[in-house]
């Protein structure tokens, strides 16, 4: 009986011990999401971000989803900041999700607060080096600035089964 409640002592500790880990991975996605936001350059945040994109790429908890239509928009591999904003998309995406638990299931609201991180990202690489704007990328900006994204978005109907 004794040998039970240490194993079930054990089960009970490995399980907060597990739940508490999660947590700090999903908090690091979101804090990930506001560097990306707020254009951080340390090196810290580098790592902070490949954490990010690792745990959501390896972890359950999080189901994401990436919607062709909209990874397509900025997926060419003649735009120099194309893995960055793939890194932002999936980043913001997640930390959508985590951040409103409640709204976890619309998928196209997922994938526009994905795609708006990915711009940012876009818009940091441009600052860094003006050299790699992109005319598609930049026709996105004017979309967004106009208030026109959620549309071309929501056409694309990502969470559609």
């Amino acid at each position: 009986m004794r040998k039970f409640k240490s194993l079930a002592l054990i089960l009970a500790t490995l399980a907060l011990f597990q739940t508490a880990l999660a947590q700090d991975d999903k908090q690091n996605v979101i804090d990930a999401a506001k560097a990306i936001e707020a254009n951080t350059k340390s090196k810290e945040a580098a790592g902070q971000q490949e954490r990010a994109l690792k745990w959501l790429i390896e972890t359950e908890d999080v189901h994401l989803i990436v919607c062709g239509q909209v990874f397509g928009l900025f997926s060419d591999k003649k735009n120099k900041n194309s893995s960055m904003m793939t890194m932002g998309y999936t980043i913001g995406m997640g930390a959508f999700k985590i951040g409103s638990p409640d709204k976890a299931n619309d998928e196209n609201a997922a994938q526009l607060s994905g795609l708006l991180l990915a711009l940012k990202a876009y818009e940091n690489g441009v600052s860094d080096n003006p050299k790699t704007k992109f005319d598609k990328i930049e026709s996105l900006l004017q979309k967004r600035n106009a208030g026109e994204l959620s549309a071309v978005v929501t056409g694309f109907d990502c969470g559609k089964k």
